[in-house]
Formats: structure tokens, sequence, C-alpha cells
């Protein structure tokens, strides 16, 4: 016999792994953003200081 939730559980665990998915690619996104930044300001310092 089978139970009837537990379609419902694996689809639960499904949609918190495909969450977790998005939550670590928008923090990647944002850190890289966050490094790039600097970055990108310090190396236009350098090349009008030059």
């Amino acid at each position: 016999m089978t139970d009837p939730d537990a379609g419902a559980t694996q689809e639960a665990r499904f949609n918190q792994k495909e969450e977790a998915a998005k939550a670590i690619r928008f923090m990647l996104m944002k850190a890289a953003i966050f490094i790039l930044i600097p970055v990108v300001a310090s190396t236009l310092a350098v090349f009008f200081l030059l």
C-alpha cells in the first residue's frame, strides 16, 4: 500500500532544494557585484592617475 502523502513530501523537498539553489545563486551574484565594484573602481582610479 502506498502512502498518499509521499508524493507531496517529495515535492516539498524538491521545492526546498529549488529555493535553496535560487538563494545560493542570488547570494553569489550579490557577492560578485560587491567584489567587482571596488575592483573596477580601483582599476579606473589607477588608470586615471597614470
